[in-house]
């Protein structure tokens, strides 16, 4: 009776008749399923799309029968769990798989993809390049190859696969748009447009085309189109959270702070956890001058990994140990850094923990406070925030932010050190033009040294540079035909900081743009005139030209969303004004 019931099973099987032979198979008892039943299960299963089933049954070979060279095994198992989105299992079979067959394209086209859905593009590359040297006509594996390099930002690369694609394809669109996204990432928007408007003439009804334009349109300040694409993403998928994210980022930085924030909270129905949402939220509603609501948000800053300390009550940290940890850039850390007075009035033991290049900077702030780095051993604490908390802890309003003429005091060797460097019969301008390049958080915000031009021709007027690497590069150009002194390979070579903020302490001004230079300034007392956009990060929003942080800095707004020649227009003539009654 029993080998009948095996006979048809396995009749119906060698007929493909793959629903049948389940059926049968599974009407044995558990103890009647042998290496062969078994086999037809895992098969049959796999055939008729039930995976966890030809995972289960597929298992028991692997483990129970230790059937572990068997291809075909190894192919199902692999592939059933890559469907599934368990990549990592799905990969642990692929590779049992290669070792025992090298060259089987297909599996080596799955575990790539694996790898590459886990955003292990290194190990993804090397799949792809053995299938792209010896298959030249997988035309599908040359475009994730492609992108591949762009992840691994090997821009120059992941363009000419692109191109070399587009060139035996015309019509292929996503080369078309991995090109445009190679472009947008490499600041080039331009040409992004023109080849994410090639990539929409082939699919006008792809989402992301329209979305990805969307962004370099924004980033060229062409609001109008911007805004277009983004809701015709919309319109073609109303699922789509980047889009009204991205509607979002456009409006706030165009400073339509309330339909900002509807098109965040749009997109957080949809994606409710997103920490880059809740934090430009947040943003958003401090720039407004909504503190209650946006401070509440601004945890969101440090991302997933935050630590909610805002039911902590002062008197909870008095007389205790505290452990406070940096959060942010390095101005972030400055600004706020002026907290930490108000703690030791409550008799508390701080230890603080900054970036090592900040540590001999940080020790100027108070003796009483323990700086450490991030590789010093901790001693025990009481407690543990950050020092971006104490907005929460403090419930921070512009009205109760604390004001000191300077809470930084550096050893008056430093400001000697400058002071026998530079002409004091000038009117001596530190300037600083640039931040991190590439980074969101200095779009908008680098100046280029050529607008300081007419401030450095104002008689006994002399510029001197605060630029540490990125856009020291632009120098050389401006002083072919303007005056500025360059200390660079002098300042903080072996000091961090410590050297820039002396040579502030000599001098009559500060012009800069937003970086960590305005923080440092602000905190020795040096006067500083301060140059940002139209519609500025948080720190310096607000109706006038005072800083809430600082007494010495003074604000330059932009007049016109990305336009500087106002902002200079302004200053020269304040500054001939300032020099004329001195």
């Amino acid at each position: 009776m029993m080998a009948n019931i095996y006979d048809k099973i396995l009749q119906e099987f060698r007929k493909s008749n793959f629903k049948k032979s389940y059926d049968l198979a599974l009407s044995l008892n558990n103890e009647d399923l042998n290496e062969n039943i078994l086999k037809i299960l895992t098969i049959s299963s796999f055939n008729l799309q039930k995976y966890s089933d030809s995972i289960k049954y597929g298992l028991i070979l692997f483990e129970t029968y230790n059937v572990t060279d068997d291809l075909q095994l190894l192919n199902i198992l692999g592939t059933s769990y890559s469907i599934i989105n368990d990549y990592k299992n799905g990969n642990y079979f692929f590779h049992k798989y290669l070792l025992i067959e090298k060259k089987n394209y297909s599996v080596i086209y799955n575990y790539g993809i694996n790898h590459f859905r886990q955003e292990n593009y290194t190990k993804s590359k090397e799949q792809f390049e053995k299938i792209i040297s010896e298959k030249k006509e997988y035309k599908e594996s040359e475009l994730i190859y492609g992108i591949i390099n762009s992840e691994l930002k090997d821009y120059k690369k992941a363009k000419k696969i692109f191109k070399d694609l587009i060139k035996r394809n015309k019509n292929l669109e996503e080369a078309f748009y991995n090109l445009g996204i190679c472009y947008q990432k490499t600041n080039n928007h331009n040409l992004s447009i023109e080849f994410f408007e090639k990539a929409i003439i082939q699919n006008n009804k792809n989402y992301q085309f329209f979305n990805s334009i969307g962004v370099s349109y924004q980033k060229i300040f062409n609001s109008d189109k911007a805004e277009i694409a983004f809701k015709k993403a919309i319109s073609l998928n109303a699922q789509s959270d980047k889009a009204y994210y991205n509607l979002g980022l456009l409006k706030h930085k165009s400073g339509f702070f309330e339909k900002a924030i509807n098109y965040y909270d749009q997109a957080l129905k949809l994606k409710p956890n997103d920490t880059d949402i809740l934090f430009n939220k947040s943003l958003c509603l401090l720039e407004n001058g909504n503190f209650n609501e946006g401070i509440n948000l601004y945890k969101w800053r440090l991302g997933g990994i935050y630590k909610d300390n805002s039911s902590i009550k002062l008197e909870d940290i008095k007389g205790k140990n505290v452990l406070i940890t940096c959060d942010q850039g390095l101005g972030d850390t400055i600004l706020f850094s002026r907290f930490l007075k108000l703690l030791l009035d409550l008799k508390t033991d701080i230890t603080l923990c900054v970036m090592e290049a900040m540590v001999d900077l940080m020790k100027c702030v108070d003796p009483r406070i323990q700086i450490i780095s991030a590789t010093d051993n901790v001693m025990k604490y009481d407690y543990n925030f950050s020092l971006g908390d104490f907005v929460n802890i403090f419930k921070l309003q512009e009205r109760n932010i604390p004001k000191y003429k300077n809470y930084i005091n550096i050893n008056k060797k430093y400001i000697d050190k400058w002071s026998r460097k530079i002409d004091k019969q000038k009117f001596n301008i530190g300037v600083i033009w640039q931040g991190r390049k590439n980074t969101i958080i200095d779009e908008g915000r680098s100046i280029e040294l050529n607008y300081f031009k007419n401030i450095s021709k104002i008689q006994n007027v002399q510029l001197i540079s605060l630029q540490k690497n990125e856009g020291i590069e632009q120098i050389s150009d401006f002083q072919k035909k303007n005056s500025i002194m360059n200390f660079d390979s002098e300042l903080d070579v072996n000091v961090k900081f410590l050297d820039t903020a002396g040579l502030m302490k000599n001098l009559d001004l500060v012009i800069c743009s937003d970086t960590s230079i305005p923080h440092l300034a602000g905190s020795l007392g040096v006067k500083v005139w301060l140059l940002v956009q139209k519609y500025p990060y948080w720190y310096w929003s607000g109706k006038n030209n005072q800083s809430m942080w600082y007494d010495s800095i003074k604000i330059y707004r932009q007049s016109k969303l990305n336009s500087w020649s106002s902002v200079f227009n302004k200053i020269e003539k304040d500054l001939k004004n300032q020099l004329a009654n001195q």
